[in-house]
């Protein structure tokens, strides 16, 4: 499974050290009101573009 923003062997490590992260309902409540469920959906640039970024090309 490919792993966003991982790149690097650095990036890698520090992507999986979050395997063993907690978060407490406090700090998970804190993370729904910055962004709430579904404002961050849809595509991140328009499809004209986003068939450039693809990278299986």
């Amino acid at each position: 499974m490919p792993l966003v923003g991982a790149r690097r062997r650095i990036r890698l490590v520090e992507s999986l050290a979050a395997v063993d992260l907690m978060l407490d309902r406090s700090t998970l409540d804190d993370i729904e009101r910055a962004v709430p469920g579904g404002s961050a959906s849809g595509q991140r640039c328009a499809a004209a573009i986003m068939v450039r970024l693809d990278s299986e090309m």
